[in-house]
């Protein structure tokens, strides 16, 4: 399978302004929490470090900070959108076909990333292999098994509204590989990969109309708008939407978030 057949099967376009914003509120949402898991896991200066899917950078620059100048971090992304930097290396190719040799890394990180891959459980196997002994992955998916996300509808709106495009975007987006169930499959598929220590932590939280997740829906309403008319949604059900996502007095839950950890056995 080619680059082009990835992109094209992935429901989202990264190189797209809307995908731009998308990546933006993503790392807006999720960095405290993977900053907080990462902190737990010993990187220090001097590490190797690899970030598969690094989207707008963000948790790249803050490992590149961390190794220092004696360290390194590799950002892989098939289409990258994030610049390099003196202990920075990008890469522009297919975590699937990727190659790098046994014992590579001190930690790698991917976050919503395998979710999106057919292939996860033989992707996390190339994982573990690449790194070090003693070394940890740290794998971020969203459970999207629970849709009934809204916590407070204003009066004027609907809350089953964003509940149809929740299903509708879930239904766009298996086709095209999503697993709805991996974040809470990766625990077991870390231990049958060989890797110790696996440990997992559940994040959620809610947000207001206008901030967080409401600001990511409205973004990916936007993003892909024709596939979700072309899926049975209505102008005036988006129009009706964006606008009770823009709401301040909407309150909206996250998608809960598994972030789980293992490490490869150390050496004897």
């Amino acid at each position: 399978m080619t680059d082009t057949d990835v992109e094209q099967r992935y429901g989202f376009d990264n190189t797209s302004s809307e995908g731009g914003h998308q990546l933006q509120h993503l790392a807006e949402i999720l960095d405290p929490h993977s900053i907080s898991v990462l902190s737990t896991t010993g990187i220090k200066p001097g590490m190797r470090c690899l970030d598969v899917g690094p989207g707008a950078g963000t948790i790249t620059r803050w490992l590149a900070e961390q190794v220092g100048p004696d360290g390194q971090v590799t950002a892989i992304d098939i289409a990258p959108s994030l610049p390099g930097g003196p202990n920075i290396e990008i890469l522009a190719e297919d975590i699937r076909t990727s190659d790098f040799d046994p014992g590579s890394f001190d930690l790698i990180h991917a976050r919503l990333v395998l979710m999106h891959i057919p292939e996860r459980v033989k992707v996390l196997q190339r994982l573990a292999d690449w790194l070090r002994p003693g070394g940890a992955i740290v794998l971020s998916e969203w459970d999207c098994t629970y849709l009934n996300l809204v916590r407070y509808c204003p009066g004027g709106f609907d809350a089953s509204l964003h509940d149809l495009f929740q299903t509708t975007l879930v239904g766009l987006l298996t086709p095209r590989g999503m697993s709805t169930t991996w974040a809470t499959e990766a625990h077991g598929a870390m231990l049958h990969s060989g890797l110790t220590n696996v440990t997992t932590v559940v994040d959620a939280r809610t947000y207001h109309g206008g901030t967080g997740i409401c600001q990511l829906h409205y973004s990916n309403s936007h993003q892909l708008n024709d596939a979700l008319l072309a899926a049975g949604m209505t102008e005036q059900q988006l129009s009706d939407l964006r606008r009770m996502l823009q709401d301040p007095r909407l309150t909206l839950s996250g998608y809960l978030m598994h972030t789980t950890t293992g490490r490869r056995a150390a050496a004897n």
